[in-house]
C-alpha cells in the first residue's frame, strides 16, 4: 500500500526538508546566507530527523495510528526547528527562503494526517458492514 496519498506527502515532505537543509539559506543578511548545512548545526539534526520519519513513516503502513503518530512528531520537530532559528539565532538577519519554505512540509504532513484519518474511517465503516 506504498502507492496511497499519504505516502506521497511523506515521501514530498521528506525531500523538502533534505533540500531545505543543503541548498536554501533560512537566514540572511547583506553580506552573507545562512544554510543549515553549515552554521546551524542543532536545528539541522532537527530537520534531518524529521525527514527520516517522514521516510520511515511510508513503511508503516500497516499501523495507520503509528503513522500519525510520526507526522505529528515530525511536524513538532519542524515547529521546534522553526522557533529555534526565530528566537535563539535571529538578530539583524532577516528570513531567507529556506524559512519560508519549512512550511511546506508541515502542511503536507498535515495533509497526509488527514488523508491517514480518511483512511481509517473507511476501514472501520467497512468493519461495520462485515
Amino acid at each position: 500500500m506504498i502507492q496511497r496519498v499519504q505516502s506521497l506527502f511523506f515521501f514530498f515532505s521528506a525531500i523538502c526538508l533534505i533540500t531545505i537543509v543543503y541548498t536554501f539559506p533560512v537566514l540572511q543578511n547583506t553580506e552573507e546566507y545562512f544554510l543549515l548545512s553549515e552554521y546551524f548545526p542543532l536545528v539541522r539534526l532537527a530537520v534531518l530527523l524529521s525527514a527520516a520519519l517522514s521516510l520511515f513513516a511510508i513503511f508503516q503502513f500497516k499501523n495507520r495510528k503509528r503513522q500519525m503518530l510520526i507526522a505529528a512528531i515530525s511536524r513538532f520537530m519542524i515547529t521546534i526547528a522553526v522557533f529555534t532559528l526565530v528566537f535563539f539565532y535571529r538578530g539583524e538577519e532577516q528570513f531567507g527562503l529556506g524559512m519560508i519554505l519549512m512550511l511546506i512540509p508541515f502542511i503536507t504532513l498535515y495533509a497526509a494526517n488527514f488523508f491517514i484519518k480518511k483512511d481509517e474511517k473507511l476501514v472501520k465503516s467497512a468493519d461495520r458492514i462485515r
